[in-house]
């Protein structure tokens, strides 16, 4: 008798544990773990899933950027973004007042966005307009819309050279359609946040982490590519010459507030300064290649300027 209690007991013990549906119609124990099981083996896919979809997206709009055949991904259309630009530029001209058209500013900014935009080549339809501020800034956004600011004629003494320096970088990053490119990095980081915020749940450190780590020091990138095409663009000109990019761009940074250059979205002034230094050799013979018989005249008219 003990004996058949003994395999009684047994046979209980087996049927609470294997998970198997006893003669009460439940279920114990061991479906649970299952479906415990089930569930973690959900989130493990949905975890390697994600950042393999990333990739491939990644992968699938890959492009190499004018001037320095960088590799970036870029997934919106051209439309869209000039689209964008409109949107920005109507913004920017209803900040401040806009100087008239024959203004001697406003036709400053005209004669040599001009000749930067052919060097460009884009095909857009350029507008230029300078706004009645101190401030020293100038923009050019997708689509050809320029809005340089008062004070930047003001630091330069309204210097022909200087603005064309700086309407090259800005259509620099419109030649490489950098705003769509940023926007395309900043929405895969945002991707890749939320899944590590998944994983950890520490939301206001991925945050800072991805910002230092990422969208600081991409668009520092940015900002020094738009440099380099702008000095191609000035030589491209056959007209201004590139030496003197680096000497506006230190003024720009003497002009400008100090910052640590980890904490910040452009380089400091110090580095943009080497890397254009470093570039004008490239600068000079891409002039050289593509100016033919307007070389000398552009080469003896800069020094008979710098004389």
């Amino acid at each position: 008798r003990q004996i058949q209690q003994h395999r009684w007991c047994a046979e209980q013990h087996r049927q609470l544990f294997d998970g198997k549906p006893r003669s009460d119609g439940y279920t114990h124990f061991k479906s649970a773990q299952g479906h415990s099981d089930s569930g973690a083996r959900f989130w493990y896919v949905l975890i390697a899933a994600v950042p393999s979809s990333l990739l491939l997206y990644y992968l699938s709009h890959l492009d190499r950027a004018p001037f320095t055949n960088r590799l970036r991904m870029i997934d919106l259309s051209r439309d869209k973004e000039i689209a964008m630009g409109a949107h920005d530029y109507r913004r920017l001209l209803a900040s401040h007042p806009v100087l008239s058209s024959q203004h001697p500013a406003t036709k400053l900014v005209q004669k040599v966005g001009a000749r930067v935009a052919a060097a460009a080549d884009l095909g857009y339809s350029w507008e230029f307009q300078v706004l009645d501020s101190p401030i020293v800034n100038a923009a050019c956004l997708p689509g050809g819309k320029v809005v340089v600011y008062r004070g930047l004629l003001e630091l330069f003494k309204y210097d022909e050279s200087a603005l064309a320096v700086v309407l090259a970088h800005e259509a620099g990053h419109v030649v490489a359609r950098h705003a769509a490119e940023q926007l395309g990095f900043f929405n895969i980081l945002l991707w890749a946040e939320s899944l590590v915020n998944i994983v950890f749940n520490a939301r206001f450190v991925t945050r800072k982490l991805f910002t230092l780590g990422g969208r600081l020091p991409y668009s520092r990138k940015l900002e020094l590519e738009a440099d380099y095409i702008g000095l191609m663009l000035l030589a491209k000109t056959c007209h201004y010459d590139p030496a003197a990019a680096p000497a506006v761009f230190a003024t720009i940074g003497r002009a400008s507030a100090q910052h640590i250059e980890m904490l910040a979205t452009h380089p400091t002034s110090e580095r943009r300064t080497k890397a254009l230094q470093d570039a004008l050799p490239k600068a000079r013979q891409f002039a050289q290649s593509n100016c033919n018989e307007s070389w000398d005249a552009w080469r003896a008219a800069s020094s008979t300027t710098s004389s």
